[in-house]
């Protein structure tokens, strides 16, 4: 059998390394630009409790999370292991957030933090969030 040749390796690891998936760690969630001001009075589910709405922006959407009294939570809507399109899931006592291609879960209360059984350890993308006399101003940071 004759021994491969430093190019033929060197084209195995790379062919390798580019057919493989992302590597556990490497959180590259694509983000658009977020910049927008909501009168709270036009999203009524904001006002109450654990309220959330999805807005327009960011790569696939924002999801924004009434968090507490005054204090919001806005997260990209795109998964950081597959890039599918998260949505609010209630089915677990709090608000999460869940992605239905992998089945990941994010609790939107603690920082976009991937749930144990999920399929990545990266967090969601969170946005800036400020509240000021019914005015919610989210932003990239």
């Amino acid at each position: 059998m004759k021994p491969l040749g430093t190019f033929t390796l060197g084209a195995l690891f790379l062919a390798a390394l580019f057919s493989s998936c992302k590597p556990e760690g490497r959180c590259d969630t694509p983000m658009g630009d977020a910049t927008c001001q909501l009168d709270l009075m036009q999203y009524p589910n904001l006002m109450g409790g654990n309220g959330y709405e999805y807005l327009v922006g960011g790569y696939q959407g924002i999801v924004v999370i009434r968090t507490s009294l005054e204090q919001y939570a806005a997260y990209e809507r795109t998964c950081p292991h597959d890039h599918g399109r998260l949505a609010v899931s209630k089915d677990y006592g709090s608000t999460v957030l869940e992605c239905p291609d992998c089945h990941s879960c994010f609790n939107a209360f603690a920082d976009g933090q991937p749930l144990e059984g999920s399929q990545t350890s990266c967090p969601l993308y969170q946005y800036g969030t400020h509240y000021s006399a019914g005015i919610l101003y989210i932003s990239n940071w």
